[in-house]
């Protein structure tokens, strides 16, 4: 395992859409190790962190490291199945635009699912807002969204 620099804004790897990882391979295994180290020493040395997607560390697997009341593991091939009608605003913050909190609206609840390093699904329901915030955050990177794409108006 190793820790990743984050990259930053600006960096076109950001902006590319993640690639699904197949299971059965173990070209990914590297990747999801680190992210996940990567996220354990960001929470350590800057005291937050919740989620990391694999885009910000360079990786091109959809791959998400989290560490919240969601669980501490990596999410292989992450999606959301299910986005509640109602929404909120929100400050969003990101470790890949350091210093900068910009408004944008999230589905106040989503469900998403997931496989672990194990193969096994993973699902999670109706998360509240904080954690279907960031879900939504983190699967945005691997699809090349970024929170400034999504400034409320």
């Amino acid at each position: 395992m190793a820790v990743r620099e984050v990259v930053l804004i600006g960096d076109a790897r950001l902006r590319q859409v993640a690639q699904a990882v197949d299971p059965a391979e173990q070209d990914w295994r590297q990747d999801a190790m680190d992210l996940a180290e990567t996220l354990a020493d960001l929470k350590a040395r800057l005291g937050f962190g919740r989620g990391l997607a694999g885009p910000q560390i360079g990786s091109r697997w959809r791959l998400i490291a989290f560490d919240c009341r969601l669980g501490t593991f990596v999410a292989v091939n992450p999606r959301i199945t299910w986005r509640s009608d109602e929404t909120f605003s929100v400050l969003d913050d990101c470790f890949s635009i350091p210093g900068r909190k910009v408004p944008v609206m999230r589905s106040q609840a989503v469900a998403f699912e997931c496989l672990d390093l194990d193969g096994q699904i993973r699902g999670f329901e109706r998360l509240e807002p904080d954690l279907a915030e960031l879900v939504q955050h983190e699967v945005d990177h691997l699809d090349g969204i970024l929170m400034v794409d999504r400034v409320q108006a």
